[in-house]
């Protein structure tokens, strides 16, 4: 069986990227279950484990942005604290309209960083839409849901492609998008006999 041979376990453990094990069969574990970073009992749950969820990533993504706001905001206060120091004192008693204004020209500042901050977050959260949704059409569970199906024959899991690579008496497990078939073949027919 191809998942219980050293290239492959050599390989998944070598892999610099997070790998997670799907062979698919809950009662079977097999050497690449096992120096696999993670292992799913099914390809679905593999999935899963391998895409954040979406709310996690936006959470993430809120959060960050409103720490960058409250550190930018903060920054200006400590300037305009200064600023405002500097301008008590009485050797810039007379330039103090130039101190008034560094002063617009620091709010200025804080609001076009404050407005470039939410428009970088925006464009952001648009790559991440665009990402999430190009993964969802690519997704095998997006294939499944579409009404395609795959079928492996047992025991070995090989994926079925062709009519003749089963034999009556063969028993199959196709993966539906809500669950999964198990059948034995009764009978095998070529594109000419169907």
């Amino acid at each position: 069986w191809a998942f219980n041979e050293e290239v492959v376990a050599r390989a998944i453990a070598a892999c610099p990227v997070p790998v997670v094990s799907a062979v698919g069969h809950e009662i079977d574990v097999t050497i690449a279950d096992l120096v696999a970073d993670r292992r799913a009992l099914t390809p679905s749950e593999a999935a899963e484990l391998a895409v954040p969820l979406h709310s996690e990533v936006r959470a993430e993504l809120d959060r960050l942005s409103q720490r960058m706001q409250s550190a930018l905001v903060q920054r200006a206060r400590q300037a305009r604290l200064q600023v405002d120091g500097l301008a008590a004192r009485r050797c810039f008693a007379k330039p103090l309209e130039r101190i008034h204004a560094f002063a617009t020209q620091l709010d200025d500042l804080e609001s076009r960083l404050v407005r470039g901050m939410r428009t970088r977050l925006e464009q952001a959260r648009r790559d991440y839409a665009a990402v999430a949704a190009h993964l969802e059409a690519l997704s095998p569970l997006g294939v499944l849901a579409r009404g395609y199906s795959l079928t492996k024959v047992l025991p070995d899991g090989r994926l079925l492609r062709q009519a003749a690579e089963v034999r009556v008496g063969d028993r199959l497990s196709t993966l539906l998008a809500d669950g999964e078939v198990l059948s034995t073949v009764t009978d095998v027919r070529g594109d000419e006999e169907a």
